[in-house]
């Protein structure tokens, strides 16, 4: 089985491309999703954030979203412990899954491959880009973030350039219209390469 990491940095339209590989009958694994799902449902990944960050971390039962959102904003070193904590519970979710498939390939998507270090877990890794401004667009839209917090996060990843050299392919998120036809592409190049 071939595994497929979709990557790229904040609103530039993962998921968008996830769902159109989705469509073709290829499983996708979504470790956004999966990384919130469990920090709510996994009592030992619980206790260890709450150790890591206290108490406030949770309100009732729930991860406090936007205090975690602000502990790590301007501190790289939380940032990092999140990561570390959370990333191995995702993992494990991801190996289980993929046990459970019967796809010639699957999708993980990850706004963080690169910054993981988890690109050579991967056979082939999709890049989607998108301009700064769609991007400030989106997210405002999604999340309701400054434009100064989006800024911040976008400078804080790694730079299209960087994860683009280091890509297999690259989807640029600026024609919906376009975009089909260039997973269609993508998928005919994986299936072909099987």
């Amino acid at each position: 089985m071939i595994k497929v990491a979709i990557t790229g940095g904040i609103g530039t339209g993962k998921t968008t491309i996830s769902n159109m590989f989705s469509d073709k009958g290829v499983p996708v694994f979504n470790s956004d999703e999966i990384a919130k799902e469990i920090m709510n449902t996994n009592s030992l990944l619980k206790n260890e954030i709450v150790t890591a960050f206290g108490d406030k971390i949770y309100d009732k039962n729930r991860l406090n979203k936007e205090y975690l959102s602000d502990a790590i904003f301007n501190n790289e070193t939380l940032l990092k412990k999140i990561n570390a904590i959370v990333h191995p519970y995702v993992a494990d979710e991801f190996n289980s899954w993929i046990e459970e498939q019967d796809s010639k390939y699957i999708i993980y998507e990850s706004a963080i491959i690169f910054e993981n270090q988890a690109e050579d877990f991967f056979d082939k890794i999709i890049c989607v880009t998108a301009s700064e401004e769609d991007v400030i667009s989106r997210v405002m839209k999604r999340n309701n973030f400054s434009v100064d917090k989006i800024k911040s996060i976008i400078n804080k990843q790694l730079p299209n350039d960087a994860k683009i050299q280091k890509s297999d392919y690259v989807i640029e998120n600026i024609n919906i219209s376009k975009l089909s036809d260039k997973v269609l592409e993508i998928h005919n190049d994986i299936m072909d390469s099987i």
